[in-house]
């Protein structure tokens, strides 16, 4: 499948993350995330910082997100100083007819999640090919959990019916977040998802369990890279 999907290119995420950085005014406090798509959004607002003189002050979702914002030349505060957040941009693995999300392929959902419950506006900007009629398409469930409750959290996610592995890295050694946390995929089938916010309440009642890539009803904004080269945007 992900042989054959086609994905929305470089140029095409420049697009749609220029369109989400002329949604950031003057002053703002911006949540920049993780992945592709969001990389473009921050490479974009340092165009506006460097071009226009926009004032404004972004707090990552990773480690990746603060040397890409540091080298686009966007000022950075930490989370400790943010008691709020105007905006937050970030991507998703998959967006739903309902806006709901799965996110988390980066490995950053708990930095993701605490970053968008600070926004008062949380903008998603994807390809078309993150568009799916539902979710657990082609994604699983990411969850970052606590190494000593890793073996019980595992065997309690597959009594709810999912396939349960530990990511790796690509040499074969145990992939953690850059909480230092060790992150679960729980294969779901789309069916069981059909109800995303009973398996979010589920997974988050595990004792163990730090956050899941269940992003229910969050999103305010969607702004989709048509393969065409047009733009959709969709809002809750």
């Amino acid at each position: 499948m992900a042989g054959t999907t086609p994905k929305a290119s470089g140029e095409q995420l420049e697009k749609i993350g220029a369109i989400a950085a002329g949604l950031i005014e003057p002053g703002q406090r911006v949540g920049l995330g993780s992945g592709k798509a969001s990389l473009a959004f921050v490479r974009q607002l340092g165009v506006r910082v460097r071009e226009q003189g926009l004032r404004c002050v972004g707090v990552s979702t990773s480690l990746l997100t603060s040397q890409v914002a540091q080298e686009a030349g966007v000022p950075l505060a930490q989370v400790a100083d943010a008691t709020e957040l105007d905006m937050a941009v970030d991507g998703a693995d998959e967006v739903d007819p309902h806006l709901n999300m799965l996110k988390g392929g980066g490995g950053n959902i708990t930095r993701e999640m605490i970053i968008a419950r600070l926004a008062r506006r949380f903008v998603i900007v994807v390809g078309r090919e993150k568009i799916v009629p539902a979710l657990g398409t082609g994604f699983p469930v990411f969850v970052e959990v606590l190494e000593f409750a890793r073996p019980a959290v595992v065997r309690q996610i597959e009594k709810l019916g999912a396939r349960v592995t530990q990511r790796l890295n690509p040499d074969g050694s145990v992939f953690l977040t850059d909480n230092n946390n060790p992150y679960l995929q729980a294969a779901f089938a789309p069916a069981d998802l059909a109800d995303p916010a009973r398996i979010q309440h589920a997974l988050r009642n595990l004792p163990g369990v730090v956050e899941t890539g269940l992003f229910v009803g969050m999103a305010d904004e969607v702004i989709i890279a048509n393969f065409d080269g047009t733009v959709e945007r969709k809002q809750r």
